[in-house]
């Protein structure tokens, strides 16, 4: 009996086509999450079947070490084999479980694969600067006209909230979510890859998204766009010479624009004022009680949670005190209350180990100085939008709302790599 020890035919040709293939995908994926959810979906499902192709032919699975991936890994592997089999329905939770392998690895296919040369990072930033151009002018004709030039639909919850192009309110977690990540890929290309003009775009696109964000209705976004632009504007500051003057600037004019949008729209101001609502009272608020809900399931079930898609089967079967005044919800409406309760103790801890590998990465680069504080800035905005712990969110594991994250998160952290290597900078 022989044993096959010869590697499987690869060459430049087949990487490059492979390559500008799983590009493609990767460059559409923004447009598709406007227009077509199922079709990002199936990109995103592609991508990842070319990267795993790719690391057949090369028998290079370097990357499912790297620590990043393998606690990714160690959190689909506890879904899968430890959580689902003990969730209150096996079934379905195994078949939500195994298919999040998708999402692990897209991440590693787009953080160690795909954008990792400039021509890549180029392409993706021009489809994404598209998306979002789009996107928010779209969202910008609807806020005058009452509806969206490209779908048709007005504007919903009474008119106070904005949807764009989609077909739902979410234009603005939509947007909040690439830009920053796309940013930092384009900070990363002036700063490192000699492609000034790609930032310049970038910037005048982040006009019409910013001004989006914060007429869109949507207070989530809005807040943890605020937050990232503060760190943006902390970041230029502490860079000095003509970043200093440039963070003034934009501070200045960040708190004149909020002051006049405040006070010239009585619908953002009631938006706000509503959050103060929640906020001041957030246990008795619709995100207070699910949130509550969760933890609850989480310590009824600790180490496995109920398992993934259980949520509201599980609320409807119970029918706790919760349930009856605001119903059953899919979700707790934030990330960390629906890892505990859909996982427990075995999938959260290595969702969390992730989570805090992702964000120490951005934080110990301002050690090696003050120029790469702006792309630090831009990364923890992007990290700060889906990671924030107290924002009230869309499902992790629901397909729009994952591929958004992914995609973001993947374009931060690869342009964090593609710093690290173009500056020889360790750790």
């Amino acid at each position: 009996m022989t044993r096959f020890a010869v590697a499987l035919p690869y060459s430049d040709k087949i990487e490059r086509r492979l390559h500008m293939a799983a590009l493609v995908f990767l460059c559409l994926i923004p447009t598709f999450l406007l227009f077509a959810r199922g079709a990002a979906d199936v990109s995103l499902v592609l991508l990842a079947v070319l990267f795993l192709v790719r690391s057949t032919l090369r028998r290079d699975w370097a990357w499912a070490r790297q620590i990043d991936v393998a606690v990714l890994l160690l959190a689909l592997l506890m879904l899968v084999v430890v959580v689902a089999p003990f969730g209150e329905y096996p079934g379905k939770n195994f078949a939500r479980g195994l298919i999040w392998v998708r999402f692990v690895v897209f991440y590693a296919a787009v953080t160690r694969w795909v954008l990792v040369d400039k021509a890549a990072i180029r392409a993706v930033c021009y489809a994404t600067f598209a998306a979002l151009s789009v996107a928010a002018l779209d969202a910008f004709y609807q806020f005058f006209a009452g509806y969206s030039l490209l779908g048709g639909q007005g504007m919903v919850s009474n008119g106070d909230r904005l949807t764009g192009p989609l077909d739902r309110p979410n234009i603005g977690s939509y947007l909040s979510k690439l830009a920053f990540g796309i940013m930092a890929l384009a900070f990363v290309a002036r700063e490192q890859l000699g492609e000034k003009r790609l930032f310049l775009i970038g910037a005048w696109v982040m006009v019409p998204v910013l001004i989006v964000i914060f007429l869109s209705g949507e207070r989530t976004a809005s807040v943890l766009t605020l937050m990232g632009l503060v760190a943006i504007v902390i970041g230029l500051f502490i860079s000095g010479g003509r970043a200093r003057v440039l963070s003034v600037f934009l501070g200045a004019v960040g708190v004149v624009g909020l002051g006049l949008l405040l006070s010239f729209s009585d619908r953002i101001a009631g938006r706000v004022v509503a959050l103060g609502s929640v906020v001041s009272d957030y246990a008795d608020s619709i995100y207070g009680k699910l949130v509550l809900m969760g933890w609850r399931f989480f310590t009824e079930n600790p180490l496995t949670g109920i398992g993934m898609g259980s949520f509201e089967k599980v609320c409807r079967a119970q029918q706790p005190p919760e349930a009856l005044e605001f119903g059953c919800y899919p979700h707790p409406h934030n990330i960390y209350a629906e890892w505990l309760a859909s996982s427990g103790l075995a999938g959260t801890l290595p969702w969390l180990v992730f989570v805090g590998i992702v964000i120490w990465a951005g934080v110990r680069l301002i050690r090696a100085g003050h120029t790469q504080t702006v792309l630090v800035a831009f990364y923890l905005a992007t990290l700060n939008a889906s990671f924030f712990p107290f924002a009230a969110t869309q499902s992790a594991f629901s397909n729009w709302p994952a591929i958004l994250a992914w995609m973001s998160i993947g374009c931060a952290v690869a342009a964090l790599n593609v710093f690290k290597r173009s500056s020889h900078v360790t750790g």
